[in-house]
C-alpha cells in the first residue's frame, strides 16, 4: 500500500480536513461517511485524498456498493465524478483504482459492522460474504465476536460461516483466543460450515476441555457436524444414567447431559420423553440443547411436538431457535405437520431475534408435501433481507423435494407449485450470488412441467368438457380398461399375446390433437404391461416342465437327498436352515445370496434345495409370496455371443430347454421375469469360472436385470459394492456325525439294514478316519454310500480305512454299477487321477482343462473312449464350454483327493520335485488360502499313501505349515534338503 500511495503522490488537490468537512457536509448514510473520514484519518495527509477519488464510477458498479440506498449512491456518484473531472489520467491505471476501490470498501465496511442499526450491518456481512477472499473481512468479524451485542454477535457469525472454507484457518486460530465469546462463536461457524472444516477436528477437539461451558457445547456441534461418527459424550453414557442426571441439582451436569443424549438416534423411543422433561429446565442451555437433540433424532421424536411449540414462546432466543430446527427435522412425517407450519411462519413474521427468524424460515424447507403453503410464503421472505440466505436455502430444498411429491399433487395443485416456484426464480435471478439455488428450482421446474405434461388424462378430461363428442371419449375410456382388467382377472396371458401382436403398431395418430402414440398406450393395454398377474401366470404355465426338467439335470439329480446342516447366515450361526431364514433376503426387490465354503461343503447341495423352495407349490415353503423358475449356470459363458450379453443368452437359452419351448422367449419378457424375481438364477461355481466369465457377471452393474440370484463360490466374493446375503454351510461336528448319518439313511431308506451296533461302529470309524478335523457334507455322505454299498453286496466288502480310499471305493462303486462292458478299476483309478491333476495343476485348485490336453496326458490307446467312459460311464466328469472343448470334475474335492495321489506317484522319493511342487504352491495366486481344499487332500493322501510311496518326511511337514496344521502357520520354509541337480 506504501509503494501504491508514494506512486500516486503527485495527484495532490485537496487537504484531509477540507474532505472530511465536505464528508459531513454530505446527504450520506452517516455509516458510510463515517467510513470515509476512518479511511482519511488512517491514512497519511492527502493519501486518503487519492483513494477517495479513485473510486470513480466502479464505486456504485461495483456488487458490493449497490446495497447503498438510491440517495447515497447517487450522491457519491456525483462526487466522484467532480474529482475525476480533476484528475483525468487517473483513469490509465485500471487495476491500481481495482485494488484501491477494494482498500476502500473495507475499511468502510468494516465501520459499518459496527453500527447499531441491524439493516447496516446486514449489508455490510454480506458484502464480506461476497468477497470471499477477503481476508481483512474474516479478521474484522472475528474481532466483533467479542462483543456484548447479542445481534451484532450474532451477524458476524453468520457472515463467517457463509465466507466457509476461506474463514476456517482464521476459525482455528480464533478458538484459542482469550476472550471466549470469541472462542464459542468461531466453534459455532465451524459447525455451520460443516464437514468442509475436517482441518478444525484438532483444534475442535481440544475445546471440548474449554472452561466456558458454551465453548464446549458449540465445539461438541462442530465435532458431530465436521465428523458424523463423533460420539464424545455419549461413550460411558446410558439412558437410566441420563435420566437420573438430568435430575442433578448441578446445572452443568444437566446440560452435558442435555448435550449427550442429541447423539442417542437409535435409542429414540428412550430418550424422547427425557428430552421433553428437559425442555422445562430453568437452566435456558439445558433447554436449548434437549430441543437440538429432539432436532436430530428427528421424526421419530414426533411425540415432542407439542412440547416444542410451547418452546417457540419460550423466553430465550437460543431455546426459540432450536424448537425451531426441531420442528423443522421433525417436520411433514406428523399428524400434526400443517399446526407446526403455521407456528414457523407466524415466528419468521413477529420474533424479535434475527436467529429466531433465521431457524424458522430453514425449517420450512422440510415440509415439501405442503409446497402450496410453503412456497408462497418463502416467496415473501425471499424480499425480506434478514432471512433472505436461508430463504433461498429452503427454497431449494423444497424444490427438490417437491419432485418426489408430484405424483401425489393433482393437475391444478402441481400446476400452482409450478407457478408459485416460477415466481421464486425471479426473484433469485435479480442476485447472482444465488447461482446454485438458481440452478436446482430450474431444473425443478422444468422437472414438473414435464411430469405435469404427462398427465395425459387430466387434459383429455379437460377437453371433454368442451366437445360434444366427450360421451363417446368417456364409452372408449372405460371400454378398453375395463376389458384389460377382465383379462386380467380371467385370461392374463391373453394380455401378453395381444401386447406383443400390438408392439409394432408404435406410430398411431390420435384423432383431433394430431398426437403420434404407440397403439398400446392409446388402448390402455400398457397400464396392465407386464402386470405381476401376468407374470405369475406365465411362470404357472411352465411351471410343470421346468420342475421336471430341472430335476433331471444331473447337477440336481446328484443331490435329492438334503440334509439340513449348520450354517452362518450373515454372521450368525443358523443349527437348522431351512427357507424361513432366506424370506426377509428374497422379499426385497432385489436379492442377491451368496453360498460360499471350501470343496465338499455343500454348496450346490444348498443351492439347489433352495432352488426346489423358490418353486414349491407350498406357499408356506416357497421363498417368496410368488413362485420363481430355478435356472442353473454351471458352465463358462459364450463370450462371442452376438446381439446380447452372454449371460443374458445363457438364460434365455436354458430357459427355452426347461420350458419346452420351439421358440426362445422375447429379450423384453425375459427381462421382466428376471427383474420381478420370477426366474430364480443360480450360479454354481463361480470362483473357478474363467476370468472373463467372471467379469460378464457383475450383479453391481446398472444393467444386471437379473433381482433373485444365487452365487456358490469357494470365496466370499466382493461382487462389487452390491448389497448381498452371504451364507456359509459349516462342516459337520464330531458330536454331530451321527444324527447326520442317521439322519442320511432315513432320507436314503437305509437305516433299517444296520443294527444300532453296526450303524455306531460306523460313525466310530468314521471319526477315527477324519482324527480331529470336522468333517464336511460330502466325505460323510460318500462314507454313508459306502456302509449301503458293502451292506447290499455291491462293493467287495471293505470298509475304507482313511479319506484317499474312501474316494478311491466311491469310484469303485460307480464302476461296479456300469452295466455292459467295463474297464477295470485299476485302469479307472489311473485314467481318473491323470484328468484329476490336468484340471488341478495350472492353479492348484479345481478348474476346468482343455479335452485335447486330457486326451495327450491320458497317454493310452483309444483316449476319447476312456475319457468317454469316465463322463458317460461314471459321471465322473463332465464336458463344458460353448466349444464343448473343455471337461471338469463333477466333484471338486474328489479332484483334489485323485490329483494329490497321482502326484505321490509322480514324484515318490524325489526330494527335488517336492522342494519345487512346494515353491509353486506358494507362488500361486491367494496361496495358501485358495489353494488349501488341494493341500488338505495332499496331506491326507501322503498320511494314507505316503509310505508305499516312499514320499520324503518333510512333505507332509510342510504341507501342516502351508494348511495352517503346524505351530509355524503360513510362514512357510522349505526344509533343507539335498539338491540333486
Amino acid at each position: 500500500m506504501k509503494e501504491r500511495f508514494r506512486k500516486l503522490a503527485k495527484y495532490k488537490t485537496l487537504q484531509v480536513r477540507s474532505v472530511i468537512e465536505f464528508l459531513e457536509a454530505l446527504p450520506v448514510g452517516h455509516s458510510i461517511r463515517n467510513g470515509f473520514i476512518k479511511c482519511c484519518t488512517r491514512f497519511v495527509s492527502l493519501q486518503a485524498v487519492i483513494l477517495l477519488s479513485l473510486t470513480s464510477p466502479l464505486l456504485v458498479a461495483n456488487v458490493s456498493w449497490a446495497q447503498l440506498s438510491k440517495s447515497d449512491a447517487d450522491v457519491l456518484k456525483w462526487y466522484v465524478e467532480q474529482e475525476i473531472k480533476q484528475h483525468p489520467q487517473l483513469q490509465t491505471d485500471k487495476e491500481l483504482q481495482q485494488q484501491l476501490v477494494t482498500e476502500v470498501e473495507t475499511i468502510a465496511y468494516i465501520e459499518m459492522l459496527k453500527n447499531a442499526e441491524p439493516e447496516i450491518r446486514l449489508k455490510a456481512i454480506k458484502f464480506f460474504k461476497s468477497s470471499l477472499k477477503n481476508q481483512s473481512g474474516v479478521h474484522a468479524l472475528i474481532k466483533i465476536l467479542q462483543t456484548k451485542n447479542k445481534q451484532l454477535h450474532t451477524d458476524a457469525v453468520y457472515g463467517l460461516f457463509t465466507m466457509r472454507s476461506e474463514a476456517i484457518p482464521s476459525l482455528i486460530v480464533a478458538l484459542q483466543d482469550k476472550q471466549a465469546q470469541i472462542r464459542s462463536g468461531a466453534a459455532y461457524a465451524l459447525s455451520r460450515i460443516g464437514k468442509e472444516a475436517k482441518a478444525a477436528i484438532p483444534s475442535l477437539t481440544v475445546a471440548l476441555q474449554d472452561e466456558d461451558k458454551l465453548v464446549r457445547y458449540n465445539a461438541a456441534i462442530a465435532l458431530s457436524a465436521v465428523e458424523k461418527n463423533f460420539s464424545y459424550y455419549n461413550r460411558s453414557l446410558n439412558i437410566s444414567e441420563a435420566k437420573a442426571k438430568l435430575q442433578d441439582r448441578k446445572a452443568r451436569v444437566r446440560y452435558n447431559t442435555a448435550i449427550a443424549l442429541a447423539f442417542f438416534r437409535k435409542e429414540s423411543q428412550d430418550v424422547v420423553p427425557i428430552l421433553i422433561e428437559a425442555l422445562q429446565d430453568k437452566d435456558i442451555w439445558i433447554r436449548s440443547n434437549a430441543a437440538e437433540a429432539l432436532g436430530y433424532i428427528g421424526k421419530d421424536a414426533h411425540t415432542a411436538v407439542p412440547a416444542l411449540i410451547v418452546a417457540l414462546q419460550d423466553k430465550d432466543e437460543s431455546v426459540r431457535s432450536k424448537a425451531a430446527f426441531a420442528l423443522g427435522n421433525i417436520g411433514e412425517e406428523t399428524k400434526q405437520a400443517k399446526t407446526i407450519l403455521t407456528d414457523l411462519i407466524k415466528i419468521w413474521q413477529q420474533d424479535q431475534n434475527a436467529q429466531v427468524r433465521l431457524s424458522a424460515v430453514s425449517a420450512l424447507g422440510n415440509f415439501a408435501k405442503e409446497a402450496q403453503v410453503v412456497i408462497p410464503a418463502l416467496i415473501v421472505a425471499l424480499q425480506d433481507e434478514s432471512v433472505r440466505d436461508n430463504a433461498a436455502f429452503a427454497l431449494a430444498q423444497i424444490a427438490r423435494d417437491v419432485q418426489e411429491e408430484a405424483n401425489k399433487l393433482s393437475y391444478a395443485e402441481l400446476d400452482k407449485v409450478i407457478k408459485d416456484l416460477e415466481k421464486a426464480l425471479k426473484i433469485l435471478l435479480a442476485d447472482q450470488s444465488y447461482k446454485t439455488q438458481i440452478s436446482t428450482v430450474s431444473l425443478s421446474i422444468e422437472t414438473l412441467k414435464y411430469k405435469r405434461d404427462l398427465r395425459i388424462f387430466d387434459r383429455a378430461f379437460a377437453w371433454m368438457k368442451k366437445n360434444q363428442w366427450a360421451v363417446g371419449t368417456i364409452i372408449y375410456l372405460i371400454f378398453f380398461p375395463s376389458l384389460w382388467l377382465l383379462l386380467l382377472r380371467l385370461r392374463p396371458l391373453w394380455l401378453l399375446r395381444i401386447n406383443d401382436a400390438l408392439k409394432t403398431y408404435t406410430d398411431f395418430t390420435l384423432p383431433v390433437v394430431g398426437i403420434k402414440a404407440p397403439l398400446r398406450s392409446v388402448l390402455f393395454l400398457s397400464l396392465f404391461h407386464y402386470h405381476p398377474r401376468i407374470l405369475d401366470a406365465w411362470v404357472a404355465a411352465h411351471l410343470k416342465s421346468v420342475q421336471e426338467e430341472f430335476q433331471e439335470k444331473d447337477t440336481v439329480r446328484a443331490r435329492k437327498v438334503h440334509i439340513p446342516i449348520p450354517v452362518i447366515l450373515d454372521g450368525k450361526t443358523v443349527a437348522q436352515f431351512t427357507a424361513n431364514e432366506l424370506r426377509s433376503s428374497f422379499k426385497k426387490r432385489r436379492g442377491c445370496l451368496l453360498i460360499w465354503g471350501e470343496g465338499g461343503a455343500g454348496k450346490t447341495s444348498l443351492a439347489c434345495q433352495i432352488a426346489k423352495w423358490a418353486i414349491s407349490d407350498d406357499e408356506a415353503e416357497r421363498l417368496c409370496e410368488h413362485q420363481m423358475l430355478p435356472l442353473l449356470i454351471e458352465e463358462e459363458l459364450d463370450l462371442e455371443t452376438v446381439g446380447k450379453l452372454p449371460l443374458m443368452a445363457a438364460i434365455q437359452g436354458q430357459l427355452q430347454d426347461l420350458t419346452n419351448e420351439p421358440e426362445p422367449i422375447s429379450d423384453e419378457l425375459l427381462e421382466r421375469l428376471l427383474r420381478h424375481r420370477r426366474i430364480l438364477v443360480i450360479i454354481d461355481h463361480f470362483s473357478e469360472m474363467g476370468e472373463a466369465t467372471r467379469k460378464a457377471i457383475r450383479p453391481d452393474s446398472p444393467d444386471f436385470c437379473i433381482n433373485a440370484l444365487v452365487i456358490t463360490s469357494r470365496f466370499e466374493e466382493k461382487l462389487g459394492q452390491v448389497t448381498k446375503t452371504t451364507l456359509k454351510p459349516l462342516r459337520i461336528a464330531g458330536n454331530r456325525l451321527s444324527s447326520f448319518m442317521e439322519a442320511y439313511l432315513m432320507q436314503r431308506g437305509k437305516r433299517d439294514c444296520f443294527t444300532d451296533t453296526e450303524f455306531f461302529d460306523a460313525c466310530s470309524r468314521l471319526s477315527t478316519m477324519v482324527g480331529a478335523r470336522n468333517i464336511t457334507v460330502l466325505l460323510a455322505k460318500l462314507y454313508a454310500e459306502q456302509l449301503i454299498a458293502v451292506k447290499e453286496g455291491r462293493s467287495d466288502g471293505q470298509i475304507p480305512e482313511n479319506i484317499p480310499d474312501l474316494m478311491l471305493f466311491y469310484i469303485n462303486e460307480l464302476n461296479h454299477s456300469v452295466t455292459g462292458d467295463r474297464y477295470d478299476n485299476r485302469t479307472v483309478h489311473q485314467d481318473a487321477q491323470v484328468i484329476a491333476w490336468e484340471c488341478i495343476q495350472p492353479n492348484f485348485r479345481p478348474a476346468a482343462a482343455k479335452k485335447d490336453d486330457a486326451l495327450t496326458t491320458l497317454n493310452v490307446d483309444d483316449a476319447p473312449t476312456h475319457l468317454k467312459y469316465l463322463e458317460e460311464r461314471l459321471r465322473l466328469i463332465q464336458t463344458i464350454g460353448a466349444a464343448q472343448d473343455q471337461i471338469r470334475f463333477a466333484v471338486d474335492p474328489l479332484a483334489e483327493y485323485l490329483a494329490g495321489l497321482h502326484l505321490l506317484k509322480l514324484y515318490s522319493d524325489d526330494e527335488q520335485l517336492w522342494q519345487q511342487f512346494f515353491q509353486a504352491a506358494v507362488s500361486k495366486p491367494g496361496a495358501p488360502d485358495l489353494i488349501k481344499g488341494f493341500l488338505l487332500a495332499l496331506r491326507d493322501c501322503c498320511i494314507a499313501k505316503g509310505k508305499d510311496a516312499n514320499v520324503p518326511d518333510f512333505v507332509v511337514e510342510e504341507l501342516d505349515k502351508l494348511t495352517g496344521l503346524s505351530p509355524v502357520g503360513n510362514d512357510v520354509k522349505i526344509s533343507p534338503q539335498t539338491n540333486h541337480s
